[in-house]
């Protein structure tokens, strides 16, 4: 990305991120219907298979454009979107826990495709370099706790996952959804917004973004793999946090697109980058956690319980790599003139 002003990129009302351009004297509420209606009508055509994609999205305009919704009613869905994304989502993260788990081990290990470690049969003329637990005793055992511990985790978010979408609840959800598509409640007078009432709101979103960023530490994600976070994961917060507010504002301007045009394509692909990152540095954070509580099972040999340390750290310099690639990548964000751009900010 260069410093070149977004906003020289394509002149006023090209196509936007979403849908056709809209008319200036389009009412905000119309714009912002369709949107939610879109998204509404595939989360209904999906059931029972829930997107959790769609969730956020909707959760995230819920909250963006709150000014122009019903606050009890946009509250309420809200933090139900919010409770149903958590709980469906723990299924999924332990398949990425246990995924990443074992590939840091493969890689330390140095074993092949199959799982299996190079120790055995005649030793090759050209060989990858063995990794730090090749051969290691506690190996064998650190991989099978990990996958008996992580894959009763995964059974178990399954069967409450499947108990949740059967449930009066999930289906007193869907009903609100359908509302989304039909009668969207609005707040009294919201009708009266112009289109350009939307991006007030998405450069609030965007505001916050950057406060939370030059809040965080990104000096010390100057270099990649430094070691700094090895046995510090008190600071993960903020950054997990931060990737939600990076989604909201991406999702904020996909809701603004047929407004701003193309103009709008490279922020929120840049945005779309650094959610990426953020959701390595997630897993990467979330995999050293299942490693260093998988090391405090008791009666666990000490060679099992060294194993599970290396992996740990393995997964804690991966939180390393990820802080750098965003503290690399956002200051092209932040340069490009996006946020203070006059097609942003003076409507």
């Amino acid at each position: 990305m260069t410093d070149t002003p977004l906003a020289t990129q394509a002149p006023p009302g090209g196509e936007g991120l979403a849908g056709t351009p809209l008319d200036e004297g389009t009412p905000a509420t119309r714009a912002l219907s369709a949107h939610l209606a879109a998204e509404a009508g595939g989360f209904l055509r999906e059931l029972p298979s829930v997107d959790l994609h769609t969730l956020r999205r909707v959760g995230a305009a819920l909250h963006t454009f709150e000014q122009l919704l019903d606050p009890a009613w946009s509250q309420e869905l809200r933090e139900e979107l919010a409770r149903l994304g958590g709980l469906l989502g723990q299924e999924r993260a332990y398949s990425r826990r246990l995924a990443r788990l074992l590939t840091s081990l493969d890689s330390l290990t140095c074993a092949d495709a199959t799982g299996t470690e190079r120790t055995a049969g005649p030793v090759p003329q050209q060989r990858e370099a063995e990794g730090l637990l090749a051969r290691h005793p506690g190996a064998p055992k650190a991989r099978a706790l990990l996958e008996r511990q992580l894959t009763l985790g995964r059974s178990r978010a399954h069967t409450t996952a499947l108990q949740e979408l059967g449930s009066a609840r999930f289906h007193a959800l869907a009903d609100r959804m359908t509302l989304l598509v039909s009668d969207l409640p609005l707040r009294p007078g919201a009708e009266a917004a112009p289109v350009a009432a939307l991006l007030p709101c998405a450069v609030a979103e965007a505001t916050a973004l950057v406060s939370a960023v030059r809040a965080l530490p990104l000096d010390r994600g100057a270099v990649p793999y430094s070691g700094d976070m090895l046995h510090d994961p008190g600071d993960d917060q903020p950054w997990q946090q931060l990737r939600g507010l990076v989604l909201r504002t991406q999702y904020a301007l996909e809701v603004c697109g047929p407004l701003l045009g193309t103009r709008a394509t490279r922020p929120a692909a840049a945005l779309s980058d650094l959610a990426r990152t953020l959701a390595r540095h997630r897993d990467a954070a979330e995999a050293a956690e299942a490693a260093a509580l998988a090391a405090l099972t008791p009666r666990i040999t000490p060679a099992t319980a060294y194993v599970l340390g290396v992996v740990h750290a393995d997964q804690r310099l991966e939180v390393e790599a990820a802080r750098h690639a965003f503290s690399s990548a956002w200051p092209d964000l932040d340069r490009s003139g996006w946020l203070t751009d006059t097609w942003l900010t003076n409507r």
